[in-house]
């Protein structure tokens, strides 16, 4: 695999490979110098600019797109206004670019590049914010002017320290519109301190306990044709060790994304790197299977186990679909006319191999995947598929349980979850903790990469806007759904990429992190983050939490990095070409009083990392009486980042843990454990009385500026 990796990250012989900026720079420029007609001259030195500022060379990009400009007027050439606008805003971009670099790359810390921009992340290097700053300015007066170019040049106004003061009243953003919808604490960006600050493109993450010592480390992959994949161990110092090298992992490269499962029942998690994404025909590259040795190394696995195929993909997900205790693999690939692809069906054999039997099961489709998680929507024991499409409807596959050989039946429309038309990230979660399994998907529109600021800056102001909004559906408990994202107060525009969703605040309630953005450079726009109000509605607490990352956002988990028992959060940032890199963050839960319990499952008769077991803990108030049931489900979280799974639960402190009962996959009655404290964390081995205390000791982030790496 190595090999096979190293060889497709070094063939040069396609210039028209997405990540090969540089060298289609260079071609365009080459071209550029013999051609005499002045409009395909400007149009080749335009492709020329973006191409170098894709590629990271953002002075090479601002003399390109200055020169267009300079040409014109010194051959008295009057461009289009379209055209000239065009220019101009991508000069200004480039210029913005270079200010990001010099100071929220160079001199990073934990403010840098987060919305609204304050404090220790206001630009110290200011040319490159004001010369961007001067080109929004004179963009305002043109008739090709919009809420694009009034949200640019408030960002910039923001790095210079200049925000909102020194904006003109017409072109004001009010700080009013960014403002969180409660009070909450700030979470810190420790990433650098903790030495998890890894400095490269879009990817993802994977939050696990890979060596069983009670700590959660952290996979994380990037998406370029030769990044590195990096395994960093929690040290349970408050820090993390780079163990990439000694885990046997040297050469795997690229992955945009990643989902973890213990398929061969030793105990180890095992992880699934994807590739190949957004690249059609040209991205037919092979997925990796890296089994957990159990003794700090893995070992790429893909050929021997029956999982190698060769198909553009970021979306999989685990789940025993036929409840034989073996976990078996949905992989969603992306079909398209030029690169056909058909969705992939795994079933695990129990020997270690898998056979592809998508066919067998009804799974077999031909659609543009970018979202894929199991759940149980109808509580019926079996697992269910939820498939998300960046440009057709969505499906919903309900298995037919063994009187149907567990053969799916596609219900999408009956149920009323087919939408939205252009989605991306999904997940099955229980928001308002009733017992049946909700369903969030979020919107993304590839048509719209170059405007997403545009329509995010219109839905800060409460204008109409054209981008695909995402969808919440409630579970009516009866095989359909109600869409509720406007009453919710999730009917927001984000433009989500990466997604997952955790318990910030340690009320039992799933709250989510959308990390957003788009491919282009103008794509400047915060991820968010969704504080569930006890399951009635989602508050926006982005600004006043610290979340409001303008870096493009992708992997996502959320896990109790330093076991003081509230969730951390782990960020993936960076955009989709080799010159938008940025340092990944690790936001430190502050803490809110609240009381908790971790729990460990062990499967026995169904797969042995119990994935899709559910959960029912009862809460009772000693003083009141008073009772209250949480629920949960062992799975990773959303379809794009992945959480540990091993169980988080919060407790309100007035609250005492009456009983647990645990849904064993393929087992219909429940475990009943009772006598379970709080502040404590329990490996649970299924249908065994002994409950083994496994608590691991706290410890204290490290929030100083280490390095970062690159």
């Amino acid at each position: 695999m190595v090999a096979e990796l190293k060889a497709i990250a070094s063939d040069r012989s396609n210039i028209d490979l997405w990540h090969l900026n540089r060298p289609r720079a260079q071609a365009l420029d080459a071209k550029a110098s013999t051609e005499r007609d002045p409009g395909q001259k400007i149009s080749l030195i335009f492709q020329s600019g973006i191409e170098w500022l894709n590629a990271g060379d953002y002075q090479t990009a601002i003399s390109r797109l200055q020169s267009i400009l300079d040409f014109a007027k010194a051959n008295n050439l009057k461009l289009p206004a379209e055209a000239k606008y065009a220019i101009t805003e991508v000069l200004g971009i480039a210029h913005l670019r270079k200010a990001e670099i010099e100071n929220c790359l160079n001199n990073h810390n934990e403010y840098s590049c987060l919305f609204p921009i304050v404090k220790d992340g206001k630009h110290e290097i200011r040319d490159g914010a004001q010369s961007a700053q001067e080109i929004f300015k004179s963009l305002l007066s043109s008739p090709q002017s919009s809420a694009q170019t009034q949200w640019l040049y408030n960002i910039t106004h923001m790095a210079l320290g200049t925000y909102p003061q020194g904006v003109e009243k017409d072109h004001l953003l009010s700080p009013d519109l960014f403002s969180s919808d409660v009070d909450f604490p700030r979470f810190t960006d420790v990433a650098m301190g903790t030495g998890v600050a890894v400095n490269d493109i879009s990817g993802s993450v994977v939050m696990e306990d890979f060596d069983k010592d009670g700590y959660l480390d952290l996979m994380v992959s990037s998406y370029g044709l030769d990044d590195q994949l990096r395994l960093y161990m929690n040290d349970q110092d408050g820090s993390f060790r780079d163990a990439t090298a000694s885990a046997g992992l040297t050469g795997l490269y690229s992955g945009l994304n990643m989902v973890q499962a213990d398929y061969d029942n030793d105990g180890y998690i095992d992880v699934l790197v994807l590739r190949g994404a957004w690249l059609g025909k040209d991205g037919q590259h092979p997925n990796s299977l890296l089994r957990n040795n159990g003794d700090g190394t893995f070992s790429d696995v893909t050929r021997v186990a029956g999982l190698y195929s060769k198909f553009p993909t970021q979306t999989a997900s685990w789940a025993d679909i036929n409840l034989d205790g073996w976990i078996d693999l949905f992989i969603g690939n992306e079909h398209s006319a030029s690169a056909p692809a058909t969705c992939e069906l795994y079933i695990n054999d129990g020997t270690g191999k898998f056979t592809e039997q998508a066919a067998t099961y009804g799974l077999d489709m031909q659609v543009f995947t970018k979202g894929c998680v199991w759940g149980d929507y109808d509580n019926d024991g079996d697992p269910d598929l939820y498939i998300s499409c960046i440009n057709s409807r969505n499906y919903l596959w309900q298995n037919g349980g063994s009187e149907n050989n567990f053969t799916f039946k596609e219900v999408a429309q009956t149920a009323k979850v087919s939408e939205p038309l252009r989605s991306f990230p999904c997940w099955f979660f229980d928001y308002n903790q009733d017992g049946w399994e909700d369903l969030f998907v979020s919107g993304f529109d590839f048509s719209q990469f170059q405007t997403a600021a545009r329509e995010v800056a219109l839905g800060y102001m409460g204008q109409a806007t054209q981008a695909e909004l995402p969808r919440l559906y409630q579970n009516n408990k009866d095989g359909t759904f109600s869409e509720v994202s406007a009453a919710a107060g999730v009917d927001e525009v984000l433009f989500t990429m990466g997604c997952n969703f955790g318990d910030l605040n340690g009320d039992g309630y799933p709250d989510f992190y959308a990390a957003t953005g788009t491919p282009d450079f103008r794509a400047l726009i915060p991820n968010r983050m969704f504080l569930n109000d006890r399951g009635k509605k989602f508050l926006d607490v982005t600004t006043a939490g610290a979340f409001g990352h303008l870096q493009k956002g992708h992997g996502v988990a959320f896990g109790d990095i330093d076991n003081d028992g509230d969730q951390d959060i782990y960020s993936v940032l960076g955009g989709s070409y080799d010159g938008d890199n940025f340092m990944n963050a690790l936001f430190a839960n502050p803490g809110f009083d609240q009381d908790w319990m971790r729990l460990s499952l062990v499967g026995v008769e169904c797969n042995r990392a119990a994935i899709g077991a559910r959960l029912e803990v009862t809460l009772i108030d000693p003083a009141t009486g008073a009772s209250t049931t949480r629920h949960a489900r062992v799975q990773s979280g959303g379809s794009f980042g992945a959480n540990s799974l091993r169980v988080e639960l919060g407790i309100d402190p007035q609250m005492e843990i009456d009983e647990l009962k645990i849904f064993w996959p393929g087992q219909t009655d429940p475990q009943v454990i009772a006598h379970l404290e709080k502040g404590k964390h329990y490996q649970i081995t299924q249908n065994l009385s002994e409950i083994k205390d496994v608590t691991a000791k706290a410890v204290k982030l490290n929030a100083g500026h280490g390095g970062h790496h690159h």
